[in-house]
């Protein structure tokens, strides 16, 4: 015990001589002042208040008559400028889409024309087959080919009995993937087979009343029958 005295009187008198006697009252003194840590935590809270929302600026400039007539028939031409804009855009789509019906070879007298934007699919129990005449095939979801053209022999004569789909998705260790589509005269539109005949390489026989003729849509309907 009375080591720890000791002890204790040395320390007290090291801080004297340290800070001086007075100072050493001093530092004792303003342990007082130091906050707790709950005060703390106070301060922290009044930092991070935030402010109240203010109002947005609005702008409140106004204009003599005739400035004001100005600016109303600016605002007028811009919106007129707008709306024309709109239409020539609209006009330019429409231009560039019959351009692209131009170039589609639909027949001989345009007898598949009626096909344009639609679908029709097969399911065979394992894959779902679907084409789109004169836009696509697809497999699953996978694109099989698009529309290249009709088939045409050694000549260059088109045979308006196979449709031509190539530059499909990439096969692995493979080629592009296509499709051979055969056309032939049935009572309605219907994909009534798909096959892979060879790797990546598809075959498609298709019925539409599109490529009959009139003896052929007779023989056809009786054959149904």
């Amino acid at each position: 015990v009375s080591r720890a005295v000791a002890r204790e009187s040395q320390l007290s008198s090291g801080i004297n001589a340290e800070y001086g006697g007075e100072d050493g009252q001093k530092i004792q003194k303003n342990k007082e002042y130091i906050p707790e840590p709950d005060e703390f935590d106070d301060l922290d809270d009044e930092e991070e208040d935030e402010p109240e929302d203010v109002a947005p600026i609005r702008n409140t400039i106004s204009y003599d008559a005739e400035t004001q007539k100005l600016i109303d028939v600016f605002e007028e031409a811009e919106t007129l400028y707008n709306e024309a804009k709109k239409q020539f855009e609209h006009a330019e789509r429409q231009v560039e889409e019959v351009e692209k019906l131009n170039e589609i070879d639909f027949g001989r007298d345009e007898e598949f024309f009626s096909m344009r934007g639609e679908c029709f699919e097969l399911h065979d129990g394992k894959y779902k087959y679907k084409m789109c005449p004169f836009d696509q095939c697809t497999q699953d979801g996978t694109n099989i080919g698009k529309w290249e053209g009709w088939e045409k022999d050694g000549k260059g004569n088109v045979n308006y009995g196979v449709m031509l789909y190539s530059r499909g998705a990439g096969c692995w260790q493979g080629p592009n993937r296509s499709t051979r589509v055969e056309v032939k005269c049935g009572s309605k539109n219907e994909i009534v087979s798909a096959e892979e005949p060879a790797k990546c390489e598809y075959a498609y026989v298709f019925k539409t009343p599109a490529a009959c003729t009139k003896v052929q849509e007779e023989h056809e309907i009786h054959d149904e029958l």
